[in-house]
């Protein structure tokens, strides 16, 4: 008997096998294969149920079988009503035509194991391989339905290419969950999904108690129609309890107050929800490959932002590469917190801004490590539906501390500058010839008058101030004096007329310092032939240490904060300097570099974000000394500026940190802190209220925020030890009919992303090692 029942088992495990290979040779056709993948299996599946309806396609036969003296049992055959004209896949050698013979076979095979030892009958109900499983109806007949997890599908196959591995967030979770075509439902944590009943929107609401999950569909008094009792582990058992309506599992009716043994696979009825499917529920899994008869899916299916993940998965196949079949990639980003985040700012979004949006996107990140934990993204794609953080925006006067600490790093004399303080139009700044009327900008206080009347570094950043940006970037053109002082005004800089030439352009300390600090050129013939950046994506590798090749198509672009007019390769007019040294014109870049340059300014390390987790620093020969001097927590390779070195440092950081005090971002600290976040909060905004003189493509209406919140080391002005950095852009397509953009950005900060911060503290692993 043991011999009989050991092969047995052997046939029913091979089940799964011939569902994979069945059609192999019954379909070598390339297009039959590459057109068949497992998105477009389900689909067909579920139009077939949809349109045609089950009873035009399958019957479901009941059979009476004894199995001992005492026991008989009734199990169902599916037999094909469907006109295979019609519907070819059920024709022989059609993929739904195998599904059937599964289905078939594996009863059979079922009964026969069952007949020499009954207890394989009841352990073997929810192991069918077959995509079709039949479900009790109202009327009391049997309906088709399909199980749509598939996962006895899930297959390798001849025709498998070279990966089949998996792409996978931070926090993948397996736990226990209720799947259908339209229910993907995790039980441990609460879910809610609304059914339409009758014409109306029932809410229907799953709450977790460990080790029960209460379903609340039906009771408007919140009595539990039903309790699931889930196993604490994989070799234990679940319960399905009855609560005061009934339960329907794999076809069988449990009255109220009766209860009845639940596994994987099981099909559950729970009114109003059509089937479910009861079994393993993977989360953040963001691409995986699956094989239905021998071919092939990659998901790709997922939500914005989750989708440029997903998009990993289709990048390292090959015929001439050698990837290893089974090694994952693993993410540093959280699916969870990137859906939620981008939850929060589209509601937001919708609730409170009353201008069109274009696109939103944000990104956040881990002080030191650099590891991406979060991104989020709203509205319209331009670029042939690539993401919009992987695309160059114009950032607005979130550019400004970025361009003062390059400046400032090359000619650090320039930080006791300081100019009137004054609102209205400006045509030159520190003795320039005047522009022409049409390339006039506008300066603002946008705080209190400062009382010494004169704009320095700390009011400039905490303010804003659009003149002294402009005198800084002229000033940071040469090597010469301090403005006020030595400054020999037009004099110090070579023009012609009212350009500036190539060469004192790009061999300037400005130029210098946007290289040496962010690694991101001027010239623009540099940007435009790299054409995409590796940056975030440097060093990314399977889970074995393979090498892992990034497809293109998901390189962000290269920044382009091009200190050259398109055109005019010999120099480029004073006008757009101006408007550069405020965010606007050519200085353009990728929100992700916009970010990761906040974060090496506040911490003085040459951080470098990115998208995967990095192993993390080991002690051993040679690695002491090395990070001795980095700061606590320092990332492999991380190496300081040398900014905080400088005397102008302390308050450079003075002027970021009081941005959220009383600055451009007023009330922001005070929110966060409020929220339970630490007292270290630094922030940098950006506008761009821009009509376009053309058309409205030319239009400029952005609103852009830089943030870092953590713990600093003891002295006043010091860098950043660790936290979270993040960086918002908004730009919309319509502005204001009157008056300036609101601070749509900051509200948003201040109502919702410092509590979204503080949920995610612990989780995000930021700053646990201070204070131990």
């Amino acid at each position: 008997m043991k011999t009989t029942v050991g092969l047995l088992l052997a046939i029913t495990a091979g089940l799964l096998v011939w569902v994979g290979v069945g059609t192999y040779s019954a379909s070598t056709d390339m297009s039959v294969r590459s057109g068949l993948d497992y998105e477009v299996f389900l689909a067909a599946v579920d139009d077939l149920l949809a349109g045609a309806g089950d009873t035009t396609l399958l019957r479901f036969d009941e059979v009476h079988e004894r199995i001992t003296r005492r026991r008989t049992v009734t199990y169902d055959t599916i037999a094909i009503l469907a006109d295979v004209e019609a519907f070819p896949a059920f024709d022989q050698a059609g993929f739904l035509y195998d599904q059937v013979q599964a289905y078939n076979r594996f009863q059979r095979e079922r009964l026969d194991l069952s007949m020499e030892d009954p207890d394989w009958w009841d352990r073997l109900r929810s192991f069918n391989p077959s995509i079709f499983r039949p479900y009790r109806k109202p009327d009391g007949g049997v309906g088709l339905s399909r199980a749509p997890a598939a996962w006895s599908l899930r297959v390798r196959s001849p025709l498998e290419g070279d990966w089949s591995g998996e792409v996978q967030a931070r926090d993948v979770v397996r736990g226990l969950g209720l799947m259908s075509p339209r229910v993907d439902l995790p039980l441990r944590k609460p879910a809610s999904l609304v059914v339409p009943v009758d014409g109306r929107r029932q809410l229907c609401e799953f709450v977790p108690d460990a080790p029960e999950v209460r379903v609340y569909c039906l009771s408007e008094e919140r009595i539990a129609q039903a309790t699931l009792q889930l196993a604490e582990d994989d070799r234990g058992q679940s319960w399905a309890v009855a609560g005061w309506a009934d339960l329907w599992l794999d076809g069988g009716r449990i009255n109220s107050g009766d209860s009845a043994r639940i596994q994987e696979g099981s099909v559950l009825r729970l009114d109003p929800l059509e089937p479910v499917v009861f079994g393993d529920h993977w989360e953040g899994v963001l691409s995986s490959r699956q094989w239905i008869n021998g071919r092939m899916r990659r998901r790709v299916d997922l939500p914005s932002p989750l989708d440029l993940f997903s998009s990993l998965g289709g990048g390292p196949a090959g015929s001439t590469s050698r990837v290893p079949s089974d090694a994952a990639v693993e993410l540093s980003v959280s699916a969870d917190a990137s859906l939620d985040l981008t939850e929060r700012l589209n509601a937001f979004l919708k609730a409170q801004v009353d201008l069109p949006i274009d696109f939103g996107t944000m990104v956040l990140a881990r002080i030191p490590d650099g590891e991406i934990l979060a991104v989020a993204e709203v509205g319209r794609r331009r670029n042939r539906g690539r993401s919009s953080l992987l695309e160059r925006v114009a950032p607005g006067s979130a550019v400004k501390p970025l361009l003062a600490a390059a400046i400032l790093s090359q000619h650090p004399d320039l930080a006791s500058m300081a100019v009137p303080a004054r609102s209205g139009q400006v045509s030159s700044v520190l003795g320039m010839p005047r522009v022409g009327p049409r390339r006039l900008f506008t300066t603002s206080l946008n705080c209190a008058p400062p009382r010494e009347g004169r704009v320095n570094l700390r009011y400039f950043l905490r303010c804003s101030n659009n003149e002294y940006a402009a005198s800084l970037l002229v000033a940071g053109l040469v090597e010469g004096g301090v403005p006020g002082s030595t400054w020999g005004g037009a004099s110090e800089l070579p023009l012609s007329g009212t350009e500036v030439p190539r060469t004192a352009l790009l061999r300037s300390p400005l130029s210098e310092g946007l290289s040496a600090l962010f690694d991101l050129p001027t010239d623009p013939a540099i940007s435009d032939a790299r054409r995409r950046s590796r940056r975030v994506w440097e060093g990314i590798k399977f889970s074995d240490g393979s090498p892992f090749q990034v497809p293109y198509e998901l390189l962000p672009s290269e920044s382009r904060p091009a200190l050259l007019a398109p055109g005019s390769p010999g120099g480029t007019d004073l006008s757009l300097l101006y408007r550069y040294a405020y965010g606007a014109w050519e200085n353009q870049w990728t929100l992700l570099d916009l970010t990761n340059s906040f974060a090496r300014v506040v911490t003085d390390q040459r951080i470098q974000m990115k998208f995967f987790a990095e192993p993390e620093r080991t002690g051993g020969a040679g690695a002491g000394e090395a990070g001795a001097d980095q700061g606590l927590g320092s990332p492999l390779g991380s190496e300081g500026l040398g900014l905080s070195s400088h005397p102008w440092y302390p308050e450079f950081m003075a002027g970021l940190r009081a941005v959220g005090v009383d600055g451009t971002a007023r009330g922001l600290r005070a929110a966060w802190v409020d929220a339970g976040l630490p007292r270290s909060v630094l922030a940098k905004t950006g506008t761009l209220n821009e009509p376009g003189e053309a058309t409205p493509t030319d239009d400029l209406f952005a609103k852009s925020l830089l943030f870092a919140v953590g713990e600093s080391g003891g002295t006043p002005g010091s860098p950043l030890q660790c936290g979270l950095v993040g960086g918002l852009y908004l730009r919309f397509s319509q502005g204001p009919e009157a008056g300036n953009l609101p601070s749509y950005q900051v509200e948003f900060a201040i109502q919702q992303l410092g509590r979204f911060l503080q949920e995610y503290w612990e989780e995000f692993g930021a700053c646990l090692d201070v204070g131990s």
